[in-house]
């Protein structure tokens, strides 16, 4: 996979775009999917970080492996 990051916004910019597309192998990816699926990655690390703290404080139950296999 290649990216490429275009950072003007120029008539030439616009030239290379249309002729990338113009390939059967080119596939677009918007830029605010990927954003929100990084978004939606770091809150659930973050959600994750909290749990293991509340389980060091003694707030919350640690799962045992008979939870994981019953999806508690």
């Amino acid at each position: 996979m290649v990216i490429v990051k275009i950072k003007e916004n120029s008539k030439q910019a616009k030239l290379l775009l249309e002729y990338i597309k113009g390939f059967s192998f080119v596939e677009f990816v918007n830029s605010e999917n990927e954003k929100d699926k990084n978004n939606t990655l770091l809150a659930d690390i973050e959600k994750g970080l909290r749990e293991v703290k509340q389980i060091r404080e003694g707030k919350l139950k640690p799962l045992s492996v008979n939870d994981l296999w019953d999806d508690k």
